[in-house]
């Protein structure tokens, strides 16, 4: 796992380099690979569980972002509460 999370890291730094435009693509990028992952691995049903998971630790992710890039500490709760088909 650390080697993935390396090379999205080394994915994020040249996106960067680019301007903070490329960066905002990249995490749209990023989040659209995810989305359909998310899809890839649940059933139709197992989605709105999976995908609300997977934004939890997304939130997670934040919190820990905030405190390493910005010396911030707090708590970042991210919720989902419905999907419409």
């Amino acid at each position: 796992m650390n080697d993935k999370m390396a090379v999205m890291n080394r994915w994020m730094e040249e996106a960067l380099s680019e301007g903070n435009g490329a960066a905002k693509e990249h995490l749209h990028a990023m989040a659209r690979i995810i989305g359909g992952q998310v899809a890839r691995i649940a059933e139709p049903v197992q989605v709105p569980e999976v995908l609300s998971s997977t934004i939890e630790e997304l939130g997670k992710g934040v919190t820990a972002g905030m405190l390493m890039q910005h010396g911030q500490a707090g708590m970042l709760a991210v919720k989902l509460f419905s999907i419409k088909g």
